[in-house]
């Protein structure tokens, strides 16, 4: 009997179904408050409580701007995308920061409104009722169970996006309580706490619009402080862990909605293959988007040295430079019938020159040791080469040897 692992696409479908889920229950808790409150508010005088209501009404269309965003989010790259969809989400939190704004702008001047109204009528404000009081007092229950439960889907899904609308639930639980304490102080004698404390809620509106416009500034600058400290720790962790690495430089971690997208230089040993590189700076990406959860793509750049230390030069020879002034050196010493291969290995300091020779028959290693160290001499002295070392290897599948015995 085999035991099959759930596939990428269907985990994946997993976590939207359950970040669908979770913005359902805010939808509806939402929406049956907003009306609850609005209701109760003005059934029961209470101006603090009506902007509560506004409040919990905005978070209605946060969740569903949210739910859009990343809806469209999560759709693969395309022609018109090819870095897929992110951004969309970031334009969901910017929606939501604008219209927090304009909500606690209209709260305020209907606040001001109203205690301006009591100053110049003479007429005293408006005593909020018991009904208002109740249902202020079921609003931040429900809103803080909301942001618990909100919370927890998006710290396990790494969803920054419902953890920002967590957030918001929380401060309409905050809202509600600066309600609340309107409501009581009006009760208690003092009418012009309820309009003060609906200036308190729209404060606050205000600092959670603010800090979501800063979030997506900060996204749509670059800037390395979107991603957050831990996930940064966690790529270098990865990167370091691999025993191919020597060390890493120019680490760049930009975020794109819920995503982290990641650019960084590894330094490997300055010999090896094109392909070798190739395959560390592949299982690297691998890790990253395996053990990181929020990063989604990382580009790994592989460099022989690190070059923010000293600057590569880009005027040593090519391949075909070298071979075409190598090859009539080796062609002088009767003990190599030709070059079989060469490779280049450029460093800060100078190349290094591994040399594939063909061995002619009838000589031996004692004839091929001197002639490579006459060779060697010869093109560590060509001012042309820019060489600092040279290694020789005997293409031995086609040496035939001979019997000195």
């Amino acid at each position: 009997m085999h035991m099959h692992s759930p596939s990428p696409h269907g985990l994946e479908d997993t976590r939207h179904r359950e970040a669908d889920r979770c913005l359902l229950v805010g939808v509806v808790v939402n929406l049956l408050l907003s009306i609850a409150k609005v209701i109760a508010g003005i059934l029961g005088h209470s101006a603090a409580l009506v902007a509560d209501g506004i409040h919990s009404a905005s978070d209605l269309v946060s969740d569903g701007v949210v739910w859009l965003g990343m809806r469209i989010a999560r759709q693969d790259p395309d022609e018109e995308h090819p870095y897929g969809h992110g951004r969309f989400e970031t334009l969901a939190t910017l929606f939501i920061a604008l219209a927090l704004g304009a909500v606690a702008a209209g709260i305020v001047a209907d606040a001001v409104d109203r205690i301006h109204w009591g100053d110049s009528s003479g007429d005293p404000l408006p005593v909020p009722a018991t009904i208002a009081l109740v249902a202020v007092v079921i609003s931040i229950a429900a809103k803080e169970g909301l942001f618990h439960y909100t919370l927890k889907v998006g710290e396990k899904l790494n969803l920054r996006a419902l953890i920002a609308n967590a957030w918001h639930h929380r401060s309409d639980a905050v809202s509600s309580i600066a309600a609340m304490v309107g409501i009581l102080g009006a009760q208690m004698g003092w009418p012009v706490m309820d309009p003060i404390a609906a200036v308190v809620v729209a404060a606050i509106l205000f600092k959670v619009s603010y800090s979501f416009l800063v979030e997506v500034f900060k996204e749509i600058t670059d800037a390395s402080s979107a991603v957050d400290k831990e996930i940064q720790q966690q790529i270098n962790q990865v990167i370091a862990n691999h025993p191919d690495v020597r060390s890493a430089h120019l680490f760049k971690a930009r975020r794109v909605g819920s995503d982290v997208r990641v650019d960084i230089h590894v330094v490997v040993n300055a010999t090896l293959s094109v392909s070798e590189g190739h395959q560390i700076a592949e299982q690297i990406r691998v890790r990253l988007l395996k053990e990181v959860d929020a990063v989604k793509d990382a580009l790994v750049h592989i460099d022989p040295e690190d070059d923010t230390q000293a600057e590569m030069p880009i005027t040593y020879p090519n391949r075909d430079e070298v071979r075409h002034w190598v090859e009539p050196m080796v062609a002088k010493h009767a003990a190599f019938a030709g070059v079989a291969g060469v490779m280049l290995h450029y460093t800060v300091d100078g190349m290094i020159l591994d040399l594939d020779l063909e061995p002619t028959p009838h000589h031996d290693m004692v004839d091929f040791n001197h002639a490579t160290d006459q060779l060697s001499a010869a093109i560590l002295g060509n001012p042309e080469g820019q060489i600092m070392e040279v290694r020789f290897h005997l293409a031995l599948s086609q040496y035939r040897g001979t019997d000195n015995g």
